[in-house]
């Protein structure tokens, strides 16, 4: 009894155990598949995947998991009935069928390919070269990998001779047998001498193997009839776009048996022994690997699988089809098969599967890799770029079709040097139409019809949308020839941004240029077309864009300064003189200059910013991650610099300020040399304003520019630690990381240090140029421009004969700040009349008003009330000047005789040169004085003599003759005034010269600015 309880203890115990242990795996399971579902799921989006079927086989268990849609547009979910096109992954059975026919004696892998199909025949270096079946098998056969290419669309019955026809007398890339190189259309070849030994269609002899292995659902070709099968997708512009490819019949061998979920897990059972049949001693021969060729990412190829030397015993195949992608891995050591079957061309299948593999056998994931997206992210971002410059050009197309329209242009006549433009310009653009023409050679030694099948559909677009380019630029050169804007920077601008963004562009394809030379298979002679040509436009465009910024600065600079002298000239000399003249000196000379280099500072960063966007780009086609980190360093960067330059820009304001100030010191010390040099400690204390000016407009540029030199410097320690990262750091931390990988980041890394830099640096320049444009603006504003602009044709100038000239109840004030209750300085009322023939001399102590009177009878100033009537008609402002020629006091005097016509007046200039006794001292040539550097009397007898030479019909003089000796001012008021007032002038003269008021006809004497008039030495009033 004890021994009977004591079993059954045993018994409850085992069963106990066993089923503990069961429920436990069976929940270790379920927790397992909810992590590969989570994953794949995760996966499928990044990597654009609509729908996907997982088969797994472990030992006697078998799982199907589906996820996603077969047919997105009608919500379709896959099942696991749903048909997918198995891609390069048919090339297992194409291998298992010749592999019967090898145990069967029927083929012989040591023969040749010729012997079984004998209008075959290649050549090696122009030699016949033979290639054996077992060639074809382990693709060893020399048959370039691009002759995919080649492979005819068709669903013909004869197909697959097609197919092959096209390898007849091929040039093999290598001697057979001795090198590995992966060529679809191998399989093709197998195919064919499997119909030829058979005499049976290969597609039916395949349907059979299918039958023999109870793949029910299996097919070849095209799909069975009752079962659905996935839409295909192909990746473009970022997402999985549904995609109807091309029937390739010919090429069902390597690429085009269809299957599914259910199939897959009888396949995986049968490659891995777990189900007995007829045929496993050709399932084992296909996993026998070829030993004499070297190795390929550490795998070796057997027959339609590759084998992992990687130390896992793994057997795996991926497959890839325009619209569908598969990858299966045999774990035969751990009893696992897996299958992945998706419905788009993503690269992601692969990892999906081989991540599922990794889990499910414990070993480490590689989180960090990503298989990309075959360029698609590439394309896409230069095809929007394209399209942003193909809509930009088309709309200034547009542009210049309403300005024809609306007549602002006009045609003008075609010319052998236009034709010549037009086809200098084609010349010039073959180059590039070739470049486009050669790009599927070059990427992949495709013709057109294959690459467009094969890549994103964003590398046709791109393709379309680079021509359209080329062609809307063409266009709109034609137009701007034969239709020209006649503005000058109108003309010019809309060139430099087109060839700043060409260069920009172009400097960022040199950047992709180098980093994919170092791995890369493209052919030598395309690395260098390419290179050459991409090279030509970044650095020709510079060119082109640094010689059009010369023009463009030198015109900017002018036409700023001929604005601002214009604007001051049509200010009245009255409001101009409360404009300091260091802010005139600082304008026109430091601020304008500032402002012509702004377009070179604005087109430099607009094409170092569209290098570092673009650089950006293809960063991030390798590793987002990685280009987010650099993305987080330079907004790091940017807010920086917009802090310093926020504090910066207040010490450029007041550097701006201190140099007004020191201008005006400058401006004093050229006009007032004689004062200061009379005394030594005037001097010394002249000279240390200046210094102290010159110091604090020294101190504000400096506090300035080391602020930002502190940011450059901090901005240059993040960008060399970030290279010292990704050069150091990245491999340690992410071993994973391809030596490509780093290598690219490194080089576009350096290679952005400068457009980077460029950038900063640009940051203080923007902040001058800022300064100096609000200051242009301000001075613009300030001056007032009150006399009205017209034409030199349309200005009215009174009769050369002047009867008579009178002044009526004239007052005028000095607009300064009231003191109490007492105004300011002013002269007022003011009457007087003086007639043809006349002398008026002004007379007065210092600050009587007699130079604020001169200036208002000449129109400088304006008077606050009353009239000023010449010939009885009311005249003021700059039509009064036209009456008078002046010599004011102090007197300067130009080099150039302006507004005088001096043809046929030579005799007459000698004479008045001798008559004022300075002919041995100044001649004039070509409209100009041989010399200014006068003494301060000869200077106002030249002034005296461009009076006569201007012969308005009133003179004034302002003290002209207090600088002349006792002889010549005798003469001047004893003989020349009395000359002038015969011939008919009105002489008025500002004079102390008491002992000769006897020639004046009237003296007005001003007293505080009021006034007493004399005649004939009699008083009249007061």
């Amino acid at each position: 009894m004890k021994i009977i309880k004591i079993i059954a203890w045993v018994l409850t115990s085992f069963c106990t155990f066993f089923v503990s242990n069961e429920l436990s795996s069976q929940t270790h399971k379920k927790e397992s598949l909810e992590h590969i579902s989570e994953m794949i799921t995760e996966l499928m989006e990044e990597g654009d995947i609509p729908g996907l079927t997982l088969s797994i086989v472990e030992s006697d268990k078998d799982t199907i998991l589906n996820f996603g849609y077969a047919d997105k547009e009608l919500l379709q979910k896959v099942t696991s009935t749903t048909l997918f096109e198995l891609c390069s992954n048919s090339k297992a059975f194409t291998a298992l069928a010749i592999s019967e026919l090898l145990l069967e004696n029927k083929v012989d892998p040591e023969r040749y390919v010729s012997d079984y199909i004998p209008w075959f025949q290649t050549t090696y270096k122009d030699d016949r070269a033979k290639i054996k079946v077992k060639h074809l098998i382990h693709h060893t056969s020399g048959i370039p990998w691009e002759t995919i290419s080649d492979i005819p669309e068709s669903n013909e019955k004869n197909a697959l001779k097609r197919t092959i026809e096209t390898l007849k007398g091929i040039e093999l890339s290598h001697k057979p047998g001795k090198k590995f190189e992966y060529a679809t259309i191998n399989y093709d070849l197998l195919a064919l001498i499997i119909q030829e030994v058979t005499s049976i269609p290969f597609e039916v002899y395949m349907q059979d193997l299918f039958a023999k292995l109870q793949l029910d659902d299996t097919t070849i070709g095209i799909p069975k009839d009752n079962l659905p099968k996935a839409s295909g997708h192909k990746i473009s512009f970022f997402n999985a776009r549904p995609y109807e490819a091309p029937i390739y019949k010919g090429n069902n061998a390597a690429g085009y048996i269809i299957s599914n979920a259910n199939d897959m897990v009888k396949w995986l059972k049968l490659q891995l022994g777990l189900t007995k049949t007829d045929v496993w001693e050709a399932i084992k021969l296909t996993h026998v690997r070829d030993e004499t060729v070297p190795l390929h990412n550490m795998s070796s190829y057997a027959k339609g699988w590759e084998i992992s030397l990687r130390g896992n015993g793994e057997i795996y195949h991926s497959g890839l089809n325009p619209n569908f992608t598969s990858h299966i891995i045999l774990r035969p050591d751990d009893n696992l098969g897996i299958a992945v079957l998706a419905n788009s061309n993503s690269a992601y299948t692969s990892l999906i599967a081989d991540r599922v593999t990794r889990l499910l056998v414990n070993e480490k994931i590689n989180e960090k890799f990503k298989p990309g997206d075959q360029n698609d992210g590439l394309f896409s971002m230069l095809s929007i770029a394209f399209s942003i410059y193909s809509l930009i050009v088309i709309g200034y197309i547009v542009f210049i079709v309403v300005q024809i329209m609306k007549k602002e242009r006009a045609y003008e006549k075609l010319t052998w040097k236009k034709i010549g433009k037009f086809a200098g310009l084609l010349v010039i653009l073959s180059p590039f139409l070739l470049a486009v023409y050669l790009l599927p050679e070059a990427i992949a030694q495709f013709d057109w019809k294959a690459i467009l099948v094969w890549t994103p559909a964003s590398f046709e677009m791109l393709v379309k949308l680079s021509l359209l380019g080329i062609t809307v630029s063409y266009i709109a050169f034609l137009i701007g020839t034969l239709f020209p804007e006649k503005n000058f920077y109108k003309k010019r601008i809309p060139q430099i941004i087109l060839f700043s963004i060409l260069s920009g562009v172009a400097n960022v394809l040199v950047i992709i240029m180098v980093t994919s030379a170092l791995d890369t298979t493209l052919d030598v002679f395309y690395l260098v077309f390419y290179f050459v040509l991409i090279a030509a436009v970044y650095l020709l465009g510079r060119r082109f864009v640094q010689s059009e910024l010369v023009k463009i600065n030198q015109s900017l600079m002018y036409d700023i300064r001929v604005k601002l002298i214009n604007k001051i000239m049509q200010t009245s000399f009255q409001k101009l003189e409360e404009i300091k003249k260091g802010r005139i000196y600082t304008v026109l000379n430091e601020d304008v200059t500032l402002m012509g280099s702004a377009t070179g500072t604005f087109v430099n960063l607009i094409t170092s910013i569209i290098t570092i966007f673009g650089a950006f780009v293809y960063m991030f086609s390798i590793s987002a991650w990685s280009t987010f980190i650099i993305v987080i360093t330079m907004t790091c960067l940017a807010y920086l610099y917009h802090v310093v330059g926020q504090k910066a820009n207040v010490y450029f304001e007041r550097a701006r300020d201190e140099r007004n100030t020191f201008m005006g010191l400058v401006n004093g010390m050229v006009d007032g040399m004689k004062e200061i040099n009379l005394h030594k400690i005037k001097k010394h204390e002249y000279v240390q304003d200046m210094s102290n000016s010159a110091y604090v407009f020294k101190d504000k540029n400096t506090t300035a520019d080391i602020k930002f030199v502190n940011a450059f410097l901090v901005g240059e320690s993040l960008l060399l630690l970030l290279l010292g990262l990704v050069s150091i750091g990245l491999s340690r931390i992410y071993p994973e990381t391809s030596f490509f990988t780093l290598m690219s980041f490194v080089i576009v890394l350096l290679y952005l240090i400068g457009p980077i830099n460029g950038v900063l640096s640009a940051v203080p320049q923007l902040m001058r140029l800022k300064v100096s444009w609000l200051r242009i603006q301000k001075f613009l504003k300030d001056i007032p421009a009150d006399m009205a602009e017209t034409k030199l044709e349309e200005h009215h100038i009174p009769s050369s004969v002047v009867h008579n000239l009178k002044l009526e109840d004239i007052t005028f004030n000095y607009a300064a700040a009231q003191q109490g209750n007492k105004r300011s300085f002013g002269i007022g009322p003011i009457n007087f009349e003086i007639n043809q023939g006349e002398v008026l001399f002004i007379t007065g102590g210092n600050g009587s008003g007699k130079t604020t009177l001169a200036k208002i009878l000449t129109g400088l100033y304006k008077p606050h009330s009353g009239l000023i009537r010449v010939n009885d008609e009311t005249i003021m402002g700059t039509e009064l000047g036209e009456c008078f020629s002046v010599t004011f006091n102090p007197l300067y005097l130009f080099k150039k005789i302006y507004g005088i016509s001096l043809d046929d007046k030579n005799e007459e200039i000698q004479g008045l040169l001798e008559t004022l006794q300075i002919q041995h001292k100044v001649q004039v040539k070509n409209d100009e004085f041989s010399t200014v550097n006068l003494s301060s009397g000869q200077r106002k007898r030249l002034g005296l003599l461009k009076c006569y030479l201007e012969d308005r019909p009133i003179y004034l003089f302002d003290e002209w003759a207090a600088d002349q000796d006792p002889e010549f001012r005798y003469f001047f008021y004893r003989e020349l005034i009395p000359q002038m007032k015969a011939s008919g002038k009105i002489i008025i003269a500002i004079t102390h010269d008491s002992h000769y008021f006897d020639v004046a006809d009237k003296i007005l004497e001003l007293r505080e600015g009021k006034m007493n008039l004399i005649s004939n030495n009699s008083q009249v009033f007061s």
